[in-house]
């Protein structure tokens, strides 16, 4: 169904039910990459959300793997099972076109609001339409892998202080000020610029790059605000969570 450098989803099924599910398999056998997997494994059994991916089960299976040079060799493959989904965003868009409003408004606010349940544990850092599935009617958000628990034993960074924070295209400000040697802190207002880098891109079919204007906007008037300021270079303009995000657009879209 999918892979990265890291992991392979495969769909699975309970012979007993005849239900489906993913299952992602850890092919990174590296301690920092294992460490990651447990994190988001247990980030998954803390938080739920119906906009959030489902956990399900976790565990080892016998596996074997070759390096470039040496004998093959056996080793137990750490796996997570979770909520199965049809695609990706970026697959659905690629196919949909086009996303009217009383369904992409809907979709929005749900994943705020995951968000904010997301936000009492972690910030995500890897908002993207690759980890945005789509399951039926519902736009969740998925892989925690890059996620940085708050406040808590596990709230140590796994992440190189040269090593990117974020994905391609799609990194907040504060992280892209880090690829150039700046100490920018990532913040729960750089998942708010993430989320919001895909909801611009859902509205006006294009990426949020370079200075933005209401000339570029296409949407309905009444939540542009709520939109364009969550893609302040200046975190402090931004709603500083997912909780805030929500009710912003919560309002806005009554207003309208």
């Amino acid at each position: 169904m999918g892979n990265g450098g890291n992991a392979v989803v495969h769909k699975c099924i309970d012979y007993i039910t005849g239900e489906e599910y993913a299952i992602k398999f850890q092919l990174s056998l590296q301690p920092k990459k294992i460490k990651r997997f447990l994190n988001e494994i247990k980030l998954l059994q803390e938080v739920e959300h119906d906009q959030l991916i489902k956990y399900y089960t976790h565990g080892e299976c016998a596996g074997k793997y070759k390096l470039k040079k040496g004998p093959e060799k056996e080793k137990n493959i750490p796996f997570l099972i979770m909520t199965l989904a049809n695609k990706t965003l970026k697959e659905f868009m690629f196919e949909q076109g086009n996303v009217d409003f009383p369904e992409y408004i809907a979709q929005f606010q749900g994943l705020a609001a995951a968000l904010a349940e997301l936000h009492k544990k972690a910030i995500h850092r890897d908002i993207k339409p690759e980890n945005i599935l789509v399951s039926g009617e519902t736009w969740i958000l998925s892989d925690f892998g890059l996620c940085k628990f708050l406040e808590t034993e596990e709230e140590e960074d796994l992440t190189g202080e040269k090593e990117n924070v974020g994905p391609k295209f799609w990194m907040s400000p504060e992280a892209l000020n880090r690829t150039i040697g700046n100490k920018d802190e990532i913040l729960k207002c750089s998942d708010v610029y993430q989320l919001c880098s895909v909801f611009w891109y859902i509205i006006n079919k294009r990426h949020p790059s370079g200075i933005l204007t209401k000339e570029d906007w296409v949407g309905p008037d009444h939540i542009f605000d709520v939109i364009y300021n969550s893609l302040s270079h200046d975190p402090n303009k931004r709603p500083y969570d997912g909780e805030k995000l929500f009710q912003e657009l919560y309002e806005a879209t009554l207003a309208g």
